[in-house]
């Protein structure tokens, strides 16, 4: 998006591992509403100065995460509290 100021979202977040995946929940008060199959929002997310894009995945229950990948969280596991930051990225919106 050229010469647009985009919100940022931070939370802080506990992550989790329910299947080999390290993921961050997000906080019930943030509603994602998916813009891609399989329940996936693009995003840009960031935790400590590491940026990398990604997706929110909704589930149906409506709980929504993001998964942090190794090379991100470095030596953050399951139980660890991070602070994220994201913006949509609407160029991959469609």
């Amino acid at each position: 998006m050229c010469n647009t100021i985009q919100k940022s979202y931070k939370f802080k977040s506990v992550l989790i591992q329910p299947n080999g995946w390290v993921f961050a929940p997000l906080p019930s008060s943030l509603k994602i509403e998916a813009v891609h199959p399989f329940g996936r929002t693009p995003i840009v997310a960031t935790i400590d100065n590491n940026s990398w894009n990604t997706s929110i995945w909704t589930q149906k229950d409506g709980q929504s995460m993001i998964a942090i990948p190794k090379k991100i969280r470095g030596s953050l596991c399951k139980g660890d509290t991070v602070k994220i930051k994201f913006i949509f990225d609407h160029d991959r919106f469609v």
